[in-house]
C-alpha cells in the first residue's frame, strides 16, 4: 500500500516527525542539495514523499498553487526571519514560479524540511518565525556575531548561526539524534567523534544502515539523514553517495507518464509526481504551461504569458496581480495580515 506525506492540512498530511534541519544551501529559490560530495547536514525533504510497496518508488504529492502563494507571501514579506537573507525571495511572482516548479519535480523528494513544516503551514509571520526557530529563543544571538557569522550551541543542544546579533539559522540537533558542536566558528550537528573507519578527508560514504551519508569533518562525524526525507543512502549516477528513492535505476532527464503520474529521475533513481493532486496533468496539450514535471491545463480565458508584458506583476491596492501557469491570477495581501502591495527594485510583494 502506498503511503504519502504532505505539507499542509488541506493538501498534505505529515505522517512522521523528521529530524529537524534548517537548510541553508537550499531554502528558497535555490534548488535542494543533492547530497553529493560532503554532506553538510543541512537537509531538504519532499513536501510529500514515501515509499510505495508496489513500485518501490517515492511519490511526490505537490501542493496546489494557493498554498504556494501563501508561503511565498510570507517568505517574501516577513521581516527578521531566521533564514539567510540572501536566500529569501524578494519578488512574490518569482517565488511562486520557482517554488511550484521545485515542488512538482522529481527532485521534490529532497525539498526543504523547514519549508514543508514551516513555510507551507504558517498562517502569519510570527508563526513562520517561531517554527523556523525550532524552539530556540528569539534573542539567542544578542551579543553574538556582531561583525562576522558565529556559531553557537544553545542550552538545549541546538546549532544556532548568528550574524549581526540576529538568528541566521537554527538546527535542532537532538531531534535528529545528533550533538551540537562548534568548529572554527561554525555550529554544526554531528554524531560525535569520527570512528576509526571514517577518516578525515575521505570521500563521503553511506552508513551501514543505509540511512545516512557520513563524512568526517574537523574531527566530527557529520551526516545527512536520508531517512528523514523518506529516502535512503544510495549510489548516484556519478558513483557518489546521495539520498535516493528505492525506485529503479534511471538516466538523468528520463520521464514517462503512467496515467496522470509523471515518473522522473532523481539522483539516478525513479521518483513519481502525482500531477493530479495539484490539478495538473502529466501530458500537456499544445499551449500548456510546464510546471515541474507536470503541465497546467490551457486557460480558456484570462490567459497570459509570464515571460512577456502581460505577465509582469503589478499592484492594485492591496492585491498582487500576476501571471502563473499561463493564467492571470491575483493575491490579496490582507489575507496574510499585510496592509498593502509594494513594487520597487526588489520586485512586487506584500508589506505592512
Amino acid at each position: 500500500m502506498e503511503r504519502r506525506l504532505a505539507s499542509r492540512p488541506r493538501q498534505f498530511k505529515i505522517a512522521r516527525v523528521f529530524a529537524g534541519v534548517l537548510p541553508i544551501a537550499a531554502i528558497v529559490l535555490a534548488r535542494a542539495p543533492q547530497a553529493s560530495g560532503a554532506p553538510s547536514g543541512n537537509g531538504a525533504a519532499s513536501p510529500a514523499a514515501s515509499a510505495s510497496a508496489d513500485a518501490a518508488t517515492t511519490t511526490v504529492t505537490p501542493p496546489i498553487i494557493d498554498d504556494v502563494e501563501q508561503m511565498c507571501a510570507l517568505l517574501s514579506s516577513c521581516d527578521g526571519l531566521p533564514i539567510p537573507q540572501s536566500l529569501l525571495p524578494h519578488d512574490f511572482a518569482a517565488c511562486v514560479k520557482a517554488m511550484q516548479g521545485d515542488m512538482t519535480s522529481p527532485a521534490a523528494v529532497n525539498f526543504s524540511l523547514t519549508l514543508r513544516e514551516c513555510g507551507l503551514r504558517a498562517n502569519s509571520c510570527n508563526m513562520l518565525k517561531t517554527c523556523a526557530l525550532r524552539g530556540a529563543k528569539p534573542d539567542v544571538c544578542v551579543g553574538r556575531g556582531k561583525t562576522s557569522p558565529a556559531g553557537y550551541c544553545d542550552s538545549d543542544g541546538r546549532a544556532v548561526s548568528c550574524f549581526h546579533e540576529k538568528v541566521l539559522a537554527v538546527r535542532d540537533c537532538p531531534r535528529g539524534g545528533e550533538q551540537c558542536a562548534v568548529r572554527e566558528g561554525d555550529s554544526l550537528c554531528t554524531l560525535g567523534a569520527c570512528p576509526a573507519d571514517v577518516k578525515e578527508g575521505a570521500p563521503a560514504t553511506c552508513s551501514a544502515s543505509g540511512k545516512r551519508i557520513l563524512k568526517c569533518e574537523k574531527g566530527r562525524l557529520s551526516s545527512l539523514d536520508c531517512a528523514a526525507f523518506g529516502l535512503r543512502c544510495g549510489t548516484q549516477a556519478d558513483g557518489t553517495p546521495g539520498c535516493t528513492t528505492q525506485g529503479k535505476v534511471c538516466a538523468p532527464g528520463a520521464k514517462r507518464c503512467e496515467g496522470n503520474v509523471a515518473v522522473g529521475c532523481f539522483n539516478g533513481h525513479e521518483s513519481r509526481v502525482d500531477c493530479s493532486a495539484a490539478g495538473l496533468t502529466c501530458n500537456g496539450p499544445p499551449g500548456a504551461t510546464a510546471v515541474g514535471a507536470c503541465f497546467a491545463p490551457v486557460a480558456d480565458s484570462g490567459k497570459c504569458d509570464a515571460s512577456g508584458a502581460s505577465g509582469t506583476a503589478s499592484c492594485n491596492g492591496a492585491t498582487i496581480s500576476y501571471c502563473a501557469d499561463g493564467k492571470s491570477r491575483s493575491y490579496f495581501c490582507k489575507a496574510m495580515g499585510f496592509n498593502k502591495c509594494v513594487k520597487d527594485a526588489r520586485g512586487v510583494r506584500c508589506a505592512i
